[in-house]
């Protein structure tokens, strides 16, 4: 069942956070959070409105409460299916917020998706221009134009995060993880060690991938075993580490990351780690565990109807 959702990262990039409400019409605020309510719940039409209710609330001057808005405005009308209203409320940050990569990207993204790649590319070559030393940004640039089957296009970007002249740490783990994309294994195990004695903890759960792949078990356990203890672990990686388990069996051990994920302050990929955990406990015969968190998780996301189909499965066991 286990198969982790994946979008096109037009959600990963709202992360703007309005605390200060005394700086904005509470108002505003209020109907911002009830939409993202409604995106939580599936009703992407339902956030649009509240999204629209909450912008016509505004003083007429675009702050950066304006802009949080439009970039979630954006997101649910394009999970709603209306690309081209997504593309115009980036094409307004764009005016707004352009000296931001990220309205470029998610457009690039859209356009990307609709088969459009020549406007993708323009707008994927702006969003680098303006942030040329984001190494995350080249490779999810990849990962989006490779899965619609833009090899050719998608290879550009991970040569060109090569090439760029940085030697810092973070460079040595983006670099390794880059070249263990590309399956240029000598390669990506120097710079990811490097990584990894500059004391940088992600480049640890590389490495262990890279030595899994070769068959070296216990160097990839202990590197995963370090990474999982280490205070900047992040909800993603304890859900590709209980992934990595899971493919090779460990249910008791990905059930282990599974919660430890679930367990953290902040959590980004909930669905992710929700529906590991029902992976797992699957693998180890705890059917009736399964069901009952897969029924909690289909509480929250209810239109998922592999997780739907998957619950008739449980049902039976």
């Amino acid at each position: 069942m286990r198969k982790r959702l994946i979008a096109i990262g037009l959600s990963a990039y709202m992360v703007l956070s309005l605390t200060a409400c005394s700086k904005y019409n509470e108002t505003e605020i209020s109907l911002r959070d009830e939409g993202i309510e409604l995106m939580d719940t599936g009703d992407y039409e339902g956030a649009i409105e509240k999204f629209d209710e909450a912008l016509d609330c505004s003083i007429g001057k675009v702050t950066d409460l304006e802009i949080d808005i439009n970039y979630y405005k954006a997101a649910a009308q394009y999970n709603a299916g209306n690309f081209e209203d997504a593309t115009k409320t980036y094409a307004a940050l764009i005016k707004y917020d352009g000296d931001n990569y990220k309205p470029y990207f998610l457009r690039g993204s859209i356009y990307a998706k609709e088969g459009e790649i020549g406007q993708a590319i323009l707008d994927y070559d702006a969003a680098i221009a303006i942030d040329d030393e984001n190494y995350l940004l080249y490779i999810e640039i990849y990962e989006n134009l490779n899965s619609l089957g833009y090899t050719d296009q998608a290879m550009v970007y991970l040569n060109d995060a090569l090439a760029v002249d940085d030697n810092s740490s973070d460079a040595k783990y983006y670099k390794g993880r880059i070249y263990y994309m590309l399956g240029e294994t000598s390669d990506a195990e120097t710079y990811l060690k490097e990584a990894v004695d500059d004391d940088i903890v992600e480049a640890r759960l590389y490495l262990a991938k890279l030595y899994q792949d070769q068959g070296d078990y216990t160097s990839a356990q202990t590197l995963l075993e370090e990474y999982a203890s280490s205070e900047d672990v992040t909800s993603d990686a304890l859900a590709t580490l209980g992934d990595i388990e899971v493919s090779n069996g460990n249910y008791e051990k990905a059930l282990n990351y599974f919660e430890a994920g679930l367990k953290l302050d902040s959590i980004d990929n909930l669905p992710e780690l929700m529906k590991g955990k029902v992976a797992a406990l699957e693998g180890l015969n705890r059917f009736s565990e399964a069901k009952e968190v897969l029924t909690q998780y289909l509480e929250s996301y209810p239109n998922d109807e592999e997780a739907q189909k998957e619950l008739v499965f449980l049902q039976t066991r």
